[in-house]
């Protein structure tokens, strides 16, 4: 019987199988190598893996998002009182409320636009005079027109973005605020707008319909705001109690669907 020979033959595969499978090898170490730089150059992807390989991970792993620094709002100390000049007009300025029924709208936003632009005073007046406010209400009324199909009440929030839409102005808008949160946004220098159902107002320059009503308030005091209220033409510096503002601010909720809300405006 021939002798076998079986350490020659076990070299010999073992240096047939090295042949065949060391690009097997080469390439391996290829991949472990790239795996590595990816894992160590991309944030996004070494969050992934990291998060994957946690054992106590509650959450399902999302894209990471980093986000952006923002300054922060300078804390404000709210003045025991406080007054801000802002012009005023009436809605209707020259009584013609057959056109300027639903105008307070636009009043609130003619004030605000010349307070943001530095003219609180007209040769000597704090009163917008009557043609220019007249005239600019009627452009906004059309362009509401033609932007919404209709000259629509608005709430707060929708006033702050037609500010927005139509003079390029920045808003912000306030839910379930209290005297406080108005007092610290004066004490900023922001006027505020507040809706309101006019009888709920207790003024006696109103008349006998109660209506839905924006209101700017440009002051306080410890009893309560100083307004400019566009819906009479006595409503320059008008003054209404909190209680009073409170509850005229309540009586729109049934209407307009919105709580205790304010907005203010920037450039």
């Amino acid at each position: 019987m021939e002798e076998k020979k079986p350490q020659f033959i076990k070299k010999r595969h073992i240096k047939r199988l090295w042949r065949k499978s060391r690009l097997l090898v080469i390439a391996a170490v290829f991949i472990i190598v790239l795996t590595g730089g990816i894992y160590k150059g991309y944030p996004k992807y070494r969050d992934y893996v990291d998060s994957k390989n946690r054992k106590d991970s509650a959450y399902e792993v999302q894209e990471i998002v980093r986000p952006e620094t923002k300054p922060t709002e300078t804390p404000v100390k709210i003045k025991e009182s406080a007054l801000i000049e802002v012009p005023y007009t009436v809605q209707a300025p020259y009584a013609n409320w057959n056109i300027h029924e639903e105008s307070c709208e636009e009043a609130a936003s003619l004030m605000y636009y010349y307070f943001l632009n530095g003219q609180t005073t007209f040769n000597g007046s704090t009163i917008i005079p009557l043609a220019t406010a007249d005239a600019e209400f009627i452009k906004m009324k059309n362009w509401q027109v033609a932007r919404y199909g209709k000259e629509p009440d608005l709430s707060t929030e929708a006033w702050g973005k037609f500010m927005t839409d139509y003079y390029g102005f920045k808003y912000k808008n306030f839910k379930n605020i209290t005297a406080e949160d108005i007092k610290r946004e004066i004490s900023a220098g922001h006027p505020v707008v507040v809706p309101v159902i006019t009888h709920g107002l207790q003024n006696p320059h109103y008349g006998r319909q109660p209506s839905y009503h924006l209101l700017l308030i440009k002051g306080y005091k410890p009893e309560g705001v100083i307004t400019n209220d566009a819906g009479v033409k006595e409503g320059e510096n008008y003054f209404y109690t909190w209680d009073i503002l409170f509850k005229a601010i309540d009586a729109q909720t049934p209407q307009m669907k919105q709580g205790r809300e304010m907005t203010i405006v920037t450039k």
